[in-house]
């Protein structure tokens, strides 16, 4: 019974009656060959739907605006931030960050679908694969819901349900800033974007539905408060507390497990309202690496996720991705490392502390009472500046993170 083709299976059923007819070479007017035609067409229906042309490339929409106004490469520099930029990106060498697009939406009238063509992956020119994201993952942690959970998950499946996914947030326009970024994506070797992309639009959903009693204040983020944020350290419970002190002052903190084939630790976004949302893994159960990556993203918050004085960009979405990778990164995640470092244990007191010259828990205990945080922090702090991860083992607090939010449930694939 021929029919219209609903699923993949159908496809591939109808292709292999396509082939068996095809080889016979039936002559047009017999029934074969009208049964032959009409598959065809079947066919082609099916996978103009399942297999759409992409739409013209970002790069294509800006060149055939410049053409329509008149405009010269100088002429997008305040769109796009700067001279090196416009050539880059012109050139083809720099994606489009969600800054950019945002400029050469509202100032240019560039339409959106064109700017977040699905041409622009990882590599420039690369359509957006579907069914790489990590569906299966996410249908087991109920992020998705599909009604046989057990079938397969092929290419058009994938994209309907990931379309769905992303639809709250306007589009795929987050993923795709995942995907294109270079600049604010501090990666691993052998990182899976797509999982990233997925792990990054979970957290703006979620996000967008915490309620704040107060709205953010960067005006009030001096010495003083951090110095308050980092003495709950000393507690134990004060990872929690600091999530709770957090949200008390404008900002959204979610404990989100990584997603396989990542090693993400945390993540700084704005979510819809413009409220800061800081995501966080847990990925390693140690004391000291909450505190500095919660430290790190924080930084982001303060200094980087809205514009400062002297910069034309501000970027909406800041992702750390191993932070123990300390090569290859941007000039914002240095600053934010070093903030972030000198926030927790002051460059003073560490430089006339005896711990620089005496690794003991003792010299570390005496730091770490005089600046008013844990231990593990300082023993963190050491470990760091020795380059040696086998040393105070003892004292970075193993296995006492995850326990203070027994509310999470912690997936055995980001154990």
């Amino acid at each position: 019974m021929i029919a219209v083709i609903k699923s993949e299976s159908q496809y591939d059923e109808v292709l292999a009656r396509v082939e068996q007819l095809a080889a016979r070479d039936p002559a047009s007017e017999s029934d074969e060959g009208r049964e032959l035609e009409v598959l065809a067409l079947l066919i082609k229906e099916y996978e103009r739907r399942a297999f759409p042309l992409p739409g013209p490339s970002p790069l294509a929409a800006i060149r055939l605006r410049m053409d329509q106004g008149g405009l010269a490469p100088r002429d997008l520099v305040p769109f796009l931030g700067s001279r090196s930029k416009v050539s880059e990106v012109l050139a083809g060498k720099r994606p489009l960050s969600l800054a950019m697009i945002r400029a050469l939406h509202t100032g240019l009238g560039i339409p959106l679908e064109s700017l977040v063509s699905e041409e622009t992956d990882a590599e420039p020119g690369e359509r957006i694969e579907w069914d790489r994201f990590p569906v299966r993952e996410m249908v087991r942690r109920q992020w998705i819901r599909v009604r046989e959970p057990s079938k397969r998950i092929g290419f058009a499946e994938a994209r309907e349900l990931m379309e769905e996914f992303f639809r709250p947030l306007g589009g795929p326009s987050l993923a795709l800033g995942v995907l294109h970024k270079t600049d604010h994506v501090r990666s691993a070797r052998g990182t899976d974007r797509f999982a990233l992309a997925a792990w990054a639009a979970y957290v703006r959903q979620s996000a967008d539905a915490a309620r704040l009693q107060t709205a953010f204040d960067r005006d009030e983020w001096g010495d003083g408060r951090l110095r308050e944020l980092r003495g709950l350290s000393r507690y134990d419970v004060g990872p929690r507390l600091a999530v709770q002190f957090l949200r008390d002052r404008g900002v959204v903190v979610l404990i989100v497990p990584h997603l396989t084939r990542t090693h993400l630790d945390g993540a700084a976004l704005l979510r819809g309202d413009g409220a800061p949302v800081i995501g966080l893994t847990l990925r390693h159960d140690r004391l000291d690496n909450f505190w500095f990556t919660l430290f790190h993203e924080l930084m982001h918050v303060l200094w980087h996720l809205a514009p400062r004085r002297g910069t034309a960009e501000a970027e909406s979405l800041y992702m750390d991705n191993d932070l123990d990778v300390a090569t290859g990164t941007s000039e914002l995640e240095q600053e934010a490392d070093s903030k972030a470092r000198e926030a927790l244990v002051p460059i003073a007191a560490w430089n006339g502390s005896a711990v620089r010259y005496t690794i003991a828990p003792v010299t570390v205990s005496q730091l770490a009472q005089e600046i008013g945080v844990a231990d593990a922090i300082v023993a963190g702090r050491v470990r760091y500046e020795r380059k040696n991860y086998r040393l105070l083992s003892a004292m970075v607090g193993h296995g006492q993170v995850r326990s203070a939010f027994g509310d999470i449930a912690w997936p055995t694939d980001a154990a």
